[in-house]
């Protein structure tokens, strides 16, 4: 069997589980894992899992030193060598420009995934545009979501015969469906980190212009945090939203699970941000929740589009459109008699085409090309 590494850095966030299902779901290959940093791995066990802060004190300011001096990573390339490393994959473009000295020592194939800020925020700076074009020189294969990042990446320089899109897979073993029906109260749910370019900021003052068109009872649940907490609970109190609205925090991605089966609808509103920063590809979040059988209002951003099925799982707006968004929610409310049938085409859109246990073969096919 093969041995694949992947290179991960956090290994990894809370909100990780679409890293975690393309190298914990392995068919044909042995997964090993290199990382600057480990977390959360009760939730996400690998074995075997390398850190620099596994060497002995001498191994570690040696490998301190020659990264001080000529930016590299030699304790990587110890580990491809002892693990008989076939091909590496890294998770995100930095981490590809990370791995890319060890890739050329240990002489392997390296496939590097790009997934959204390392392709629209990181590349704003000519530093990282350098270490990019070197990367897309060297690299072997670079991943991508959907169409949306293959023109970011053919923007930025990489050739496209090197482009190939593999998308996302989620666990629809441990995703209930749930047929929604209107009860008379609106269950809204918001699941993203609060930074500018996830938008929340626009789906608050959505759901309150709907409010003002179309009076209903309702409840909002915000899951994430992040910089503009602040400002978006005062957004809240603002207009009036703050009796039906609850701030969770971040959650495990079980408990975010559990969240899917209690609402009846996401609000998932990206935008690109003013420093350029976007989704690139899309939130995986779009997957879970279509997986669990609730309507989607969504906008045009990114590869967002490909991810649903516009006007049938979900309905979209273009971004920071406040107006088309209040009367999509208008629309869903009214049209309440729509939602099973949105949740049966977004359950089979993602049965069929974000399936990991499906996504995983198609992975370890385009390893087996470059290996």
């Amino acid at each position: 069997m093969k041995t694949v590494a992947h290179c991960v850095t956090p290994y990894l966030q809370t909100a990780g589980p679409w890293v975690y299902e393309q190298i914990g779901r392995h068919v044909r290959y042995r997964p090993i894992v290199l990382t600057q940093e480990k977390i959360n791995i009760e939730a996400y066990p690998i074995d075997p899992l390398y850190t620099p802060k596994m060497l002995s004190q001498t191994q570690f300011f040696f490998n301190r030193l020659i990264r001080k001096l000529w930016g590299q990573y030699p304790y990587y390339t110890s580990v491809l060598r002892k693990e008989e490393a076939r091909l590496v994959h890294a998770h995100f473009g930095y981490e590809g420009c990370r791995i890319l000295w060890a890739k050329r020592a240990a002489r392997i194939p390296l496939i590097t995934s790009f997934y959204g800020a390392d392709a629209t925020e990181y590349a704003r700076y000519p530093f990282w545009l350098r270490k990019y074009k070197k990367l897309f020189e060297e690299g072997d294969l670079f991943l991508v979501e959907g169409q949306g990042m293959a023109q970011r990446l053919l923007d930025l320089g990489c050739h496209g015969n090197k482009i190939k899109v593999q998308r996302l897979g989620v666990d629809l073993e441990r995703i209930n469906y749930k047929e929604r029906k209107f009860d008379g109260r609106v269950r809204f749910l918001i699941c993203a980190g609060f930074k500018e370019k996830k938008g929340i900021d626009f789906a608050i003052a959505g759901l309150a212009r709907a409010l003002s068109i179309h009076s209903f009872e309702y409840d909002l649940t915000l899951i994430g945090d992040g910089v503009e907490r602040n400002r978006l609970e005062g957004m809240v109190t603002s207009l009036g939203l703050r009796k039906h609205t609850k701030f969770c925090g971040m959650l495990p991605y079980g408990q975010v699970l559990k969240q899917l089966q209690n609402h009846d609808v996401l609000l998932q509103t990206s935008v690109t941000a003013k420093n350029g920063d976007g989704e690139g590809g899309a939130p995986v979040i779009l997957l879970d929740a279509q997986a669990a059988g609730m309507p989607i209002i969504t906008t045009v951003h990114g590869d967002v589009p490909e991810y649903v099925v516009d006007g049938k799982s979900a309905l979209l707006c273009q971004e920071r459109d406040i107006k088309e968004l209040a009367e999509n929610i208008v629309c869903l409310i009214e049209e309440q008699q729509n939602w099973p049938k949105m949740g049966r085409i977004g359950r089979k859109h993602v049965e069929t085409n974000y399936n990991s246990s499906l996504q995983i073969k198609d992975l370890e096919a385009l390893y087996d090309e470059v290996s």
